[in-house]
């Protein structure tokens, strides 16, 4: 397929394409650019992401796969700011014009995207090593974006979720190692198919101070909050949210992983002490597990119980 040819019947043609019913998107794929109309009151935030083959994802991954993990990790910045999803667009560059590797991708992007309300509205694409960049936008009302700059001494930290699982299924996904069939569908599932917590931002950017999504490992995550904020905090590394599984299989390395691994998608906030109840409330209404795990102090990083390298992923 030629590139406009990919576009038409590929992209432009599946579900997540669709402009219908939607008064804010104007004009989707098919134009030199896409048009849209910010709703009253809200402000639109936007996050780029790039995956690129052998470093994001394997070598000869399922185009399904990547292409889910790569709407959810993008997906998941909304999250953090408490924002609606509304449209994304996509740069795609690939080594060749194979029509059913793309079909799969976009059948991945539109299994997450389609029901959240994601329209895929415009892109590029072009020949090259297979990377994928996605910009994601959605709507939030301008003063209630818990922005990483907003943490303040007393509050509580939160986690929701489980940490690690991620990180510990990377040897399994790239087949360097082998376990048993029931391991690895837990843990290729956890790779593969994040959740990103959108309800769950939603719903508690009117409670909390500071809010982020947890890509490359907590300790290197919440330093990012700590930085912005100028404060420090205070973690009980016993406290983290770890898996059944992931202690049964590594017991010796689930703390490291649940504080550097990466790849949760997550969200970690801070919130004042009074809002613990109504934190409480929404995430048990929204059955969504969420785990206190320490306290934002006015200096310093202390994680209680570990004293392993504090480490992340590294883009570089």
């Amino acid at each position: 397929m030629k590139e406009f040819e990919l576009i038409q019947h590929i992209f432009q043609a599946s579900v997540m394409a669709s402009t219908q019913g939607r008064g804010d998107l104007l004009l989707g794929i098919g134009d030199d650019c896409a048009q849209v109309m910010v709703p009253q009151g809200q402000s639109l935030v936007f996050s780029m992401d790039t995956l690129v083959e052998g470093r994001h994802f394997p070598f000869d991954a399922d185009p399904v796969d990547i292409g889910y993990r790569a709407v959810a990790s993008c997906v998941s910045d909304l999250a953090a700011m408490g924002a609606k999803p509304a449209f994304f667009t996509l740069g795609l560059t690939i080594p060749e014009s194979d029509p059913q590797w793309l079909a799969g991708l976009a059948q991945g992007m539109a299994e997450l995207a389609e029901p959240i309300g994601l329209a895929l509205v415009g892109g590029d694409t072009t020949k090259g090593p297979l990377t994928i960049t996605l910009q994601v936008h959605g709507y939030v009302e301008p003063e209630q974006a818990p922005l990483r700059s907003r943490a303040k001494v007393g509050d509580d930290i939160y986690v929701t979720g489980l940490l690690g699982d991620a990180a510990a299924a990377v040897p399994i996904v790239t087949g360097e190692l082998q376990v048993s069939s029931e391991r690895f569908d837990y843990f290729y599932e956890r790779f593969w198919r994040p959740q990103p917590r959108l309800i769950g931002g939603m719903a508690l950017k009117r409670v909390v101070h500071a809010m982020m999504d947890i890509s490359d490992g907590l300790a290197q995550d919440l330093q990012h909050i700590l930085k912005a904020s100028g404060v420090g905090a205070n973690i009980d590394t016993t406290s983290l949210p770890i898996s059944a599984q992931l202690k049964q299989w590594q017991p010796e390395s689930a703390v490291a992983l649940a504080l550097t691994g990466g790849d949760d998608y997550e969200l970690c906030f801070t919130a004042p002490k009074e809002q613990a109840a109504e934190i409480a409330l929404i995430t048990q209404t929204l059955s969504l597990p969420c785990t206190k795990i320490g306290e934002i102090v006015s200096d310093g990083f202390n994680l209680q119980g570990y004293d392993g390298e504090i480490t992340g992923f590294q883009h570089f």
